[in-house]
């Protein structure tokens, strides 16, 4: 399809007519279009299928009223490339780059699952939840600092939740690390006005300690259901955001002091009083009862701030992205939104396990319907590090194997191999230690259907929690609620035959009712 007229956008640009792509489309040559996932500011997210290796994948396209700026075709180009030079198990990976009648598009990993903005609209999640999500998001930020980027648009509608983990999507926008006044006024500001933080609008520095700024708000909206900023009008909005100190997190039962604290920390104003986003990571995953393991990168960034973040020379100049310069004298705010990511990071990573467990996944013998496992899968290749504030560790990325649960098969159900302790942080009242106290880890059991597999445990008494599923073919995963909650389930969808696995738990030990 193409847009007969030009079109003003309102600062005095036309854009010229652009292609936009339809179902059944398909670009370079392998990728079919199947539907809209997904639409913000700048792009629109399509579902499709590679025909080549026969798997779904996201396709981020930019939205026609920019894809006749060939700035903002550049600006897609560059990020691919610093996309495709990193890799991160909590952000989607990018698989491939293209044009179609001049419109740049990106081929990034499919994460099927909800948003984190969705599963907030359902209630308040539990307080080891919402330390765990927090983690994960923390430790995709620090991966991507560490590699030079900040992501600039950090929000509940570009947090994935999926079988493996939460993921951190859409660096669109994300910009190479760069300090206060190195930009002129006549810059866009890009981001959400709701989780700007002061620096940003006082003079659009590109720093990590933004992204943590915008953690901390992520972390009001799991721990108390709101943010700390009440104010609906967007300037004066804004104006909270840059004069004045928020109100403090108030405590939270099941939430120890030391995490209350971090999230005061993540929202100062002064910037260089906010923690790094790999601090923040480790502390957040010692609430949830995990610890990060570290590893050397196979690359450091040339240098590092005091905060352990990388100053922007992991990548090379020529795959860093740039800022689009606006009309001159023109300052104007980019609400960005969009539901796919675009990038990864590089190198060893932190990895988040259950303390003391590093145990990996089998296969679930045919025919079994359940198997109790007493470890959790994990993607650790080195020694793990129990202490609740890691020492420095110059340039190394960081890591969370979200939600317990490694790579997702394709048909068949993991299960626990060995058997290991467990610590629970989540109701501790001071900074976590190197040496935690030690108890045993929730049981796991994996249940199978004719469609899929999910892995459970019970957390708490009368509270289940999925860690991971998988679909047997020809099903697909239709819904997901994965808790902790009461009766979590997975719905798996076949044409119009539809099959729903519930968990819930009497005790200690799950159990699925499916129909």
């Amino acid at each position: 399809m193409v847009n007969a007229e030009p079109e003003d956008d309102g600062f005095g640009r036309y854009h010229h007519p652009t292609w936009t792509p339809v179902e059944g489309d398909l670009l370079g040559g392998r990728y079919r279009m199947v539907r809209p996932a997904g639409e913000g500011g700048m792009a629109v997210v399509w579902e499709a299928r590679d025909e080549v290796l026969a798997r779904t994948v996201a396709i981020k396209v930019l939205a026609p009223e920019w894809a006749g700026d060939p700035e903002f075709r550049d600006r897609v180009r560059l990020e691919a490339r610093a996309a495709a030079a990193i890799t991160h198990p909590n952000i989607a990976q990018v698989h491939d780059y293209g044009e179609a009648n001049d419109v740049p598009y990106v081929v990034m990993e499919f994460v099927p699952g909800g948003t984190l903005l969705g599963r907030l609209s359902q209630g308040l999640p539990q307080p080891r939840f919402a330390m765990r999500v927090g983690a994960e998001v923390a430790a995709a930020l620090a991966a991507a600092h560490a590699e030079g980027l900040v992501h600039r648009d950090v929000k509940p509608a570009n947090v994935m939740l999926s079988a493996t983990g939460a993921k951190v999507v859409d660096f669109g926008i994300a910009a190479a690390i760069a300090p206060a006044g190195v930009g002129t006024e006549d810059e866009m500001i890009y981001g959400t006005a709701a989780y700007l933080a002061p620096e940003r609008l006082r003079d659009d520095a590109v720093e990590p300690a933004s992204d943590v700024y915008a953690l901390g708000l992520l972390l009001h909206l799991m721990l108390i259901g709101r943010s700390p900023w009440t104010i609906e009008d967007t300037t004066e909005m804004l104006s909270e955001h840059t004069y004045f100190e928020p109100p403090l997190l108030p405590s939270v039962p099941g939430v120890p002091d030391y995490v209350i604290k971090l999230g005061n920390r993540c929202l100062q104003t002064d910037p260089s009083m906010r923690p790094s986003a790999r601090e923040a990571a480790a502390l957040l995953a010692r609430g949830a009862g995990r610890h990060m393991a570290t590893g050397e990168p196979d690359r450091l960034p040339a240098s590092a701030t005091a905060g352990g973040e990388a100053t922007g020379q992991g990548l090379s100049a020529s795959v860093r992205p740039t800022k689009v310069a606006a009309p001159a004298g023109r300052r104007w705010l980019l609400i960005a939104g969009v539901t796919a990511a675009l990038l990864g990071a590089a190198g060893t990573a932190w990895l988040l396990q259950r303390d003391g467990q590093a145990a990996v996944p089998q296969v679930l013998p045919s025919g079994a319907t359940s198997t109790p496992a007493s470890a959790t899968p994990t993607f650790t290749a080195s020694a793990a590090s129990a202490a609740g504030e890691p020492a420095a560790t110059s340039g190394a990325a960081v890591a969370v194997a979200a939600l317990g649960a490694a790579a997702e098969p394709a048909t068949s159900p993991p299960r626990g191999a060995a058997a290991g302790p467990a610590a629970d942080s989540a109701t501790a009242d001071a900074e976590p230690t190197a040496t935690p106290t030690a108890t045993s880890a929730p049981e796991e059991r994996t249940f199978t259907s004719d469609a899929g597999w999910i892995r459970a445990i019970c957390p708490e008494p009368s509270t289940a929690e999925i860690l991971s599923w998988g679909t047997t073919k020809p099903y697909k995963v239709d819904d997901t609620d994965i808790g902790p909650a009461e009766e979590p389930s997975v719905t798996f969808r076949h044409g119009n035959t539809f099959v729903k696995m519930t968990v819930s738990c009497a005790g200690s030990e799950p159990t699925v009712a499916t129909g």
